[in-house]
């Protein structure tokens, strides 16, 4: 595909980078040539130095003959104008804007992304898919991730295998002899900074992340198998109420299942605003990283400290903070790859990768065939990918044995008729079946063919 990125900021020069990585034609636009230089200079990409929204720079650009254009500045209105001008003038035909500003995601305007009005193909919010996957984490706290798919019959957890894990130097296969109605299949395991795609007698070692694929229902009772029981939180700390933190505040606010909530706003006028706004939400003005506004909201007595601001800093230093006055649980929200890593190896908290989560929402809409939902995780170094099994897909007639599936991907969890089944050597797939497979980079396009919707597809 050619594909157009406008905007060299973080999440573009991810998106950028992985897209590329993909295989696809790649130009980027920015306005700051610094940014440009650096970009092509290190990856296999154009670059064209200007106004993303400008019709001469994205002609520039390829804009005639693009299959897509991804607005991902930081102007809600360049990426909406980058849009409207890229339909109207050039007729590229997906056109994905990020948009963060609330007053354009109200509901009550949801006709004006249309392409009569304004020709927004795919809208992305950073800000609500951050939100929704906080309030996921909370649900099941033993999981480092947890991810909803087909419709939420299905979840993708990560689980870390500590040195209390009751099955730790078990076989794999041996785990369905114990637990014959676990339902869950073990896809893949970090180990060592390793994606491996486990095989039947592999054993579970301490340190290792497993990542699973189980029913809903299951999810909690699987965490807990793999040494996680820990209870959803009912007592939650926020640091951060800018346009991430009030959005997980008011989703909190708003579950039938109360969480006794404190958030921590170090601006005055954030603070009232949301302290008027929620109406079961405790709001204190401060810092995260100020000792006492930590004891004042009750950290040592807290489940579980979420830190939200625009600071890397603030955000890794209130989880360190919160660790060593006995918060049971930290998560951080963390662009820096290295503090991620800090985060890990000093084991006082997890960290929520932004970058991750839009690269995420972004990748659905690239993929060929029919995939319905995308998970990217570990830099983009493995995917879990949701799609439906067409008429003349491969993945009908034999059985999964016998298609000797390339090692580097798994079936996870297969949805026939909104029941659960596990998949085994001796599993046939239908027509209709909606399927989760995990896969790393090299599968990906196998995964492509395996849901696309004819042999002529390509």
């Amino acid at each position: 595909m050619q594909i157009i990125v406008c905007g060299a900021g973080k999440s573009g020069s991810s998106i950028a980078e992985k897209l590329s990585q993909l295989g696809n034609e790649v130009t980027i636009i920015d306005s700051s040539p610094e940014l440009v230089k650096k970009l092509t200079g290190k990856l296999d990409i154009r670059g064209v130095v200007g106004h993303g929204a400008h019709p001469d720079i994205l002609e520039r650009a390829g804009a005639r003959d693009a299959d897509m254009m991804i607005a991902i500045t930081s102007s809600d209105e360049i990426n909406m104008l980058a849009c409207q001008i890229a339909h109207s003038i050039f007729e590229v035909p997906k056109r994905i804007a990020r948009i963060r500003d609330k007053s354009y995601l109200n509901p009550s305007h949801q006709d004006l992304f249309t392409s009569e009005k304004l020709p927004v193909s795919v809208i992305i919010s950073p800000e609500k898919e951050v939100a929704k996957n906080v309030l996921k984490r909370l649900e099941i706290p033993g999981a480092i991730e947890n991810i909803p798919f087909v419709d939420d019959k299905l979840k993708f957890l990560a689980v870390k295998i500590d040195d209390d894990c009751p099955i730790v130097e078990t076989e794999i296969n041996e785990l369905t002899n114990l637990f014959p109605d676990l339902k869950t299949v073990i896809v893949g395991l970090l180990r060592d900074g390793e994606i491996i795609i486990p095989k039947s007698n592999d054993k579970l070692i301490v340190g290792d992340i497993a990542y699973l694929v189980c029913p809903n229902e299951l999810s909690r009772r699987a965490v807990s198998i793999f040494g996680h029981p820990e209870k959803e939180a009912r007592k939650v700390v926020l640091i951060g109420g800018g346009s991430v933190g009030s959005e997980v505040a008011t989703m909190i606010d708003l579950l039938a299942t109360k969480i006794n909530l404190t958030v921590i706003e170090r601006d005055d006028a954030s603070a009232l605003g949301l302290a008027d706004k929620l109406k079961n939400v405790r709001v204190l003005k401060g810092s995260g990283v100020d000792r006492d506004i930590l004891h004042e909201a009750d950290i040592e007595n807290t489940e579980t400290l979420v830190s939200l601001t625009d600071s890397d800093e603030t955000n890794f230093l209130s989880a360190a903070f919160s660790s060593s006055e006995g918060c049971k649980r930290s998560l951080a929200l963390l662009n820096n790859s290295d503090y991620q890593s800090l985060i890990k190896s000093l084991n006082i908290g997890e960290f929520i990768d932004p970058k991750a989560i839009t690269i995420s929402s972004i990748l659905r809409h690239v993929r060929k065939g029919h995939i319905k939902r995308l998970y990217s995780l570990i830099n983009g170094n493995a995917e879990v990918i949701e799609g439906q099994v067409s008429g003349s897909s491969e993945l009908i007639g034999p059985s999964i044995e016998e298609m000797n599936l390339p090692q580097g991907l798994r079936i996870g969890g297969i949805i026939r008729k909104e029941k659960f089944i596990m998949p085994t050597g001796s599993t046939y797939i239908k027509e209709g079946d909606e399927i989760v497979i995990f896969s790393k980079p090299e599968c990906i396009h196998m995964v492509e063919k395996l849901f696309r919707m004819s042999p002529d597809y390509y």
